[in-house]
Formats: C-alpha cells, sequence, structure tokens
C-alpha cells in the first residue's frame, strides 16, 4: 500500500509540473507576441509619419513634368500568360506594397533538378 501511494504522489507531482511548465510556456509566448505586436506598431507609425512628411505639399509650386512613358514590350503569348503575370505582379505588389516600385521583366526561371529530383523534394519535404 505504502508503494501504491507513492506511484500516486509522483503521478500527481508530474502532473502538476508538467501543467505548471505548459501553462509558463503559454504566458512567455503570449508575451513575447505583445511585445513583437507594439514593436510592429511602431514601427508603422514611423513609416506612416515619414510617408506624410514625404507627402507634404512644398510651399514652392512647381509645374508638373511630363515625361513619356516608357515602351512595355508585349509579353510573348505562347511563354508565359498573362494571368501568370498578372499573379506576379500582385506577389510584388504585395511583397513591396509601401515602396514604388516597377516590374521591369518577367522571365521563366531556369530548372536546376530534374523533373525526378524535384518530386523527390516535394515528397519528401512535404506534410506528414
Amino acid at each position: 500500500m505504502d508503494n501504491l501511494m507513492l506511484a500516486l504522489t509522483l503521478l500527481i507531482a508530474g502532473f502538476v509540473v508538467v501543467f505548471l511548465v505548459l501553462v509558463l510556456l503559454i504566458l512567455i509566448i503570449t508575451i513575447y507576441g505583445k511585445i513583437i505586436q507594439k514593436a510592429q506598431k511602431s514601427s508603422q507609425n514611423r513609416k506612416a509619419r515619414k510617408r506624410q512628411k514625404i507627402q507634404q505639399p512644398s510651399p514652392v509650386a512647381t509645374p508638373p513634368v511630363k515625361t513619356a512613358a516608357p515602351a512595355v514590350p508585349d509579353a510573348p503569348t505562347d511563354e508565359i500568360p498573362g494571368e501568370i503575370i498578372a499573379v506576379i505582379a500582385a506577389a510584388v505588389d504585395a511583397l513591396y506594397g509601401e515602396k514604388p516600385h516597377r516590374i521591369k521583366s518577367v522571365k521563366r526561371s531556369r530548372q536546376t533538378r530534374s523533373a525526378w529530383g524535384n518530386a523527390g523534394v516535394v515528397q519528401n519535404t512535404g506534410t506528414f
């Protein structure tokens, strides 16, 4: 009977320790998330203030300078469809949303592995 009580005491103590550590980890992760959010908000506020400072009109009115739009060659229709170019443009806009940007060219990346090699990478790095 003494061994049974010792085993139950040890079991309960183990459960208490495990759950206390889990609660501690949850608190650490929550606090870390709040710190990161606060840092991101302050960074966004600084960027917004900088943008407002840049966008304020200058006191001297300057006439707008008209420049010719650069000629953009049409993408070959047999290589990259327009939908793919639109997706790439949307991805670039999502990545560099706050900065002015221009897509100069779109070309396919060179494939460095064979199809079998790519299949192996997909199979070995996929979710379980």
